[in-house]
């Protein structure tokens, strides 16, 4: 239950939160976008560990029951390389939290997107995008 509401407050809340706001503890928080009409929208919020982030995925309107994998690509939410940098865990039922082996800097600093796809089936259909700017 309290995943459920941090989803959804993330999600209903993520259109008042500044793009890469700073939050407690140098947090990043960056609106996820819907794309092709999924209606799914949230953050991706990353922390920085040390020589490593933790990128954490909230997503609301998510199908239920559904894993939709999830990448950092290189580019914008427009124009990304279709290849992905560097992949994170799957989304399921509106969330995902993944530690990658990079520092913060390295994604803030680069021009990188975060993006989830409708299912491991349909990978080609982007729900939802988010710039790391």
């Amino acid at each position: 239950m309290k995943k459920l509401v941090a989803v959804t407050a993330l999600a209903l809340g993520v259109a008042l939160i500044a793009p890469a706001a700073r939050a407690d503890g140098g947090h990043r928080v960056f609106p996820l976008l819907a794309q092709n009409g999924s209606g799914e929208i949230g953050a991706v919020v990353l922390t920085p560990l040390g020589t490593k982030t933790r990128v954490e995925i909230a997503l609301g309107n998510s199908p239920p029951g559904v894993s939709q994998p999830a990448h950092v690509h290189v580019g914008p939410c427009s124009k990304l390389t279709p290849k992905p940098s560097y992949g994170l865990a799957s989304v399921l039922d509106g969330y995902s939290v993944t530690t990658l082996d990079v520092p913060i800097d390295t994604l803030l600093n680069g021009t990188f997107s975060v993006n989830v796809h409708k299912s491991a089936t349909e990978a080609a259909t982007y729900v939802a995008c988010g710039d790391l700017k």
